[in-house]
């Protein structure tokens, strides 16, 4: 059995450094994941598979302008929004005005989790690694099914 791959290509995204996902407010957080999503949707080659991949390789390339460069701790960072948007929707509680409200995250359910997976971890993430390039805007993802059996 041969592993399989996908690959997304996000054109003109230049992903926020940590610091500013930190000072981020909710709601923009959720508008930011949400045009990944689209974006993500529209670029997934092959479709994604019928149930989340339990076990993967995840090698992202940032392509990025040299004045907004990250160092090596900010690019990983940076990718947050990206990995919650690879994973299958899930929902959670948010408070609004003293209420609690029901909500749910959508994704495109490709990986199981975003956990990892290296050594003797059990999460879905079994290597993840983060490139940069001096360019126009842009984020290459590669996801890579593992398909050995888990430790």
């Amino acid at each position: 059995m041969t592993a399989r791959r996908w690959t997304l290509q996000l054109d003109g995204v230049l992903l926020p450094g940590p610091n500013r996902l930190i000072r981020m407010h909710a709601q923009e957080y959720r508008k930011l994941r949400d045009e990944l999503l689209l974006l993500a949707r529209a670029s997934l080659t092959p479709a994604a598979p019928a149930t989340p991949l339990a076990a993967c390789h995840l090698r992202i390339t940032l392509q990025r302008p040299a004045r907004s460069l990250l160092d090596v701790d900010a690019k990983y960072g940076a990718i947050k929004p990206l990995l919650d948007v690879l994973q299958a929707g899930r929902s959670y509680t948010r408070k609004i005005g003293g209420h609690s409200l029901q909500d749910t995250t959508v994704g495109l359910s490709l990986i199981h989790d975003d956990r990892d997976g290296e050594g003797e971890l059990t999460g879905c993430i079994r290597s993840l690694q983060v490139v940069q390039v001096v360019g126009e805007p842009r984020v290459e993802v590669v996801i890579e099914e593992d398909l050995r059996p888990a430790i």
